[in-house]
C-alpha cells in the first residue's frame, strides 16, 4: 500500500509539473506600438489568449493617449495648456486628476530640494527645445525666463482644488514626469485586465515591468551606452518595477562646439554640466521618470542621501563628459539591480 501511495504521489506530482509547464509554454508574446507623447508608446504582453492580450494592449495604449491629451503642452486644447494660460490670471479649477498630478510634482520638488522642478518651461522655450532648432539664448533672455520659472511660485488650494501661478508666463512642462505617469496608468489598465507578464514603454527611456517573462525570473533590459550604440552600458533586472534613463545624448544642442543638455538646473537657469546620463530604478514609473531629472542635477552625495534610508531606489550614473573619460558609478546597495562590467563601475571622484 505504501508503495502504491508513493507511486501515486509521484505520478500526480509529475502530472502537475507537466500541466504547469504546458500552461507556461502556451503563453505567447503580443506587442503593439503607437505614436504617443512625441515618441512611441509600446506594450508587450505574454498571455495564453490572443484576444485578451490584444484587448488589454489596446486599452493600455488608449490610456497613454488619454494622458497625453490631458498633459500635453504642445496641444493648446489640453487641460494642462489651459491651466498654463489661465492660472496666472485667476485660480484655475483643475480636474481631480490634474490637481493630484500637480500636487505630486510639488512633492518631488520639495523632497529633492528643488532639483526636480517642472516649471522650467520658460527656460526650455527660451533655449528652443520645443523647436527643431534649439540654440543658446542671450543672457538677458535666460534671466527673464528664470524670473518666470520656479515651482515655489505655484500655489495649490486643496479645498477648492485650484492652481494659481504667482507670475505671468510661468508654465508647467510635463516632459520630466509625464511619460512615467502615462506608463503607470497603462500598467494599471493591464493589471486590471488580468495581465501578469508585460512591459510598458514610453520612448524606451521609461519602462515598467509587470511580473516576469515565462522563461525567466525578471525582465533583462539593456541600458543605453552614450558612447556606443552597439555595446550596452549594462543591463537592468526588472520585476514589478520601473526604470528611466535621462541623458545628454537624448536631446541637446551644440553651440560653438559645446554641447548643452536639455535638462536644466532650476537653481541657475543653465543646462546641467558634467553629467552624461542617469538611470534610476524605482517601484513605479512616475517616480523613476521624475527622479532621473533630480539626480542628473544633484551631486553624487546629495543624490545618495535621497535614497539611502530605505535603499529602494537604485541609481546608475555616467558622470563627466560622454566619451572615453566618462565615469560610471552606482549606489552601493544596487549590485542586484544592475549588471555592469566591474571594470567600469569602480569608484571615481564624485561631483
Amino acid at each position: 500500500m505504501r508503495i502504491r501511495t508513493r507511486l501515486l504521489a509521484i505520478t500526480l506530482a509529475g502530472a502537475i509539473t507537466a500541466l504547469t509547464a504546458a500552461a507556461t509554454a502556451r503563453q505567447s508574446p503580443f506587442k503593439e506600438t503607437r505614436r504617443i507623447m512625441g515618441t512611441f508608446g509600446e506594450v508587450q504582453v505574454y498571455h495564453q489568449d490572443a484576444g485578451i492580450a490584444q484587448r488589454a494592449i489596446s486599452s493600455a495604449l488608449d490610456e497613454m493617449l488619454r494622458v497625453d491629451r490631458l498633459l500635453s503642452n504642445y496641444d493648446q486644447t489640453s487641460e494642462l495648456s489651459a491651466m498654463n494660460r489661465e492660472a496666472a490670471k485667476a485660480p484655475f479649477r483643475a480636474s481631480d486628476e490634474l490637481f493630484t498630478f500637480v500636487k505630486r510634482c510639488r512633492g518631488y520638488f520639495t523632497s529633492t530640494g528643488g532639483a526636480f522642478d517642472p516649471s522650467v518651461g520658460p527656460l526650455v522655450r527660451a533655449w528652443g527645445f520645443f523647436t527643431p532648432r534649439p540654440a543658446r539664448p542671450s543672457n538677458a533672455n535666460i534671466a527673464a525666463a528664470k524670473a518666470r520659472s520656479g515651482f515655489d511660485k505655484v500655489q495649490l488650494n486643496d479645498a477648492d482644488r485650484t492652481v494659481s501661478y504667482a507670475v505671468a508666463g510661468l508654465e508647467i512642462d510635463p516632459g520630466g514626469i509625464g511619460k512615467g505617469y502615462a506608463v503607470d496608468r497603462a500598467a494599471d489598465i493591464l493589471k486590471r485586465s488580468g495581465i501578469t507578464s508585460a512591459l510598458v514603454s514610453a520612448g524606451g527611456s521609461t519602462v515598467y515591468a509587470i511580473g516576469h517573462p515565462p522563461d525567466r525570473s525578471a525582465w533583462r533590459l539593456a541600458i543605453q551606452n552614450p558612447s556606443s550604440r552597439e555595446h550596452p552600458l549594462g543591463f537592468v533586472l526588472l520585476r514589478d518595477a520601473a526604470v528611466s534613463t535621462s541623458g545628454v545624448s537624448q536631446k541637446s544642442v551644440v553651440v560653438d562646439g559645446h554641447r548643452y543638455s536639455h535638462i536644466f538646473d532650476p537653481r541657475t537657469g543653465e543646462p546641467v554640466e558634467g553629467m552624461c546620463q542617469v538611470t534610476v530604478v524605482t517601484a513605479n514609473a512616475t517616480d523613476s521618470d521624475a527622479l532621473t531629472k533630480a539626480v542628473f542635477i544633484l551631486r553624487r552625495a546629495e543624490a545618495s542621501r535621497l535614497f539611502e534610508r530605505e535603499k529602494r531606489v537604485h541609481m546608475l550614473r555616467v558622470e563627466g563628459a560622454c566619451g572615453p573619460d566618462q565615469r560610471i558609478w552606482q549606489t552601493p546597495w544596487s549590485s542586484g539591480a544592475f549588471e555592469v562590467d566591474a571594470g567600469t563601475a569602480g569608484p571615481a571622484p564624485g561631483r
